[in-house]
């Protein structure tokens, strides 16, 4: 295995060729068992039992080359999440179940608007450890101009913003801003963004903000990031960016070379 490198090869090929508790943080967007033809790649199967068993065989090895210390992040959405979750807590431990992120994707417009019944706003991010020793940093959001003008409405003679709080004084330059939970409201998909600078027009490309919260909380810097259905490779760019190693893998030459440039290697 080359850090810093994406390979054209079927991930179970190379997952089985990977030595054992090597990566700190796998996020995977695999297929969703959707039933849609993308042109790039098909997501549509025999059954649900053959779409189990190719995700199933790839999440042991994914599994097995984790560090103690690594987290596992499987984005999904209802097509088979009741499904995937079982398979997860079998591999994994039900204990080592960590959280149901709820990403909300944004708007409810266009085609998807058309469906009889509710309209699907959101995918899910099953996260997993493989240990109670995990490494994970919080994560905040700025407060807005607004509530910082309403709450923190006392000023020092040095100038510095603060509310009053149990007789002491709480500046606004010493708090991070909002905790960040399991349902992420704030970052759009590229079906309500379109316009974004690093949408490159593939299909389930997912945005770098989104990536972005997830390296930073769950792996620090000179850490290893995987992503073993890199697609456009989101992952890895933002992982660069980060100033993690990264290692990818697609099944897919257009994926591949599209990952090449977008992360300026051979």
């Amino acid at each position: 295995m080359k850090l810093n490198s994406v390979y054209l090869i079927d991930n179970l090929e190379f997952l089985k060729k990977s030595d054992s508790g090597l990566i700190d943080l796998i996020y995977i967007d695999p297929p969703f068992y959707s039933g849609v033809d993308y042109e790039e790649f098909s997501d549509k199967w025999e059954s649900l039992e053959a779409y189990l068993e190719f995700m199933r065989v790839r999440t042991i090895e994914m599994h097995r080359i984790l560090k103690p210390t690594g987290s596992f992040y499987l984005h999904c959405d209802a097509s088979a999440i009741f499904d995937l979750k079982p398979l997860c807590d079998k591999i994994f431990g039900r204990e080592n179940f960590r959280r149901e992120i709820i990403w909300n994707v944004g708007s409810v417009s266009g085609f998807k608007s058309q469906v009889k019944g509710w309209v699907r706003q959101h995918d899910t991010i099953l996260y997993y450890t493989n240990s109670e020793d995990f490494t994970f940093n919080k994560q905040y959001v700025p407060y807005n101009q607004e509530y910082i003008k309403k709450m923190f409405r006392y000023t020092d003679e040095e100038g510095r913003l603060y509310r009053k709080r149990r007789g002491g004084k709480q500046y606004l330059d010493e708090r991070p801003g909002n905790l960040i939970g399991d349902v992420w409201n704030d970052i759009y998909s590229f079906q309500t963004a379109t316009r974004s600078k690093d949408y490159l027009g593939y299909p389930t490309q997912k945005p770098e903000s989104l990536l972005e919260r997830i390296i930073l909380a769950s792996s620090n810097e000179g850490e290893l990031v995987a992503d073993f259905f890199c697609g456009a490779g989101t992952t890895l760019a933002v992982a660069k960016k980060l100033n993690r190693y990264w290692i990818g893998t697609d099944n897919n030459p257009s994926a591949i070379e599209l990952c090449k440039k977008r992360l300026n290697i051979k």
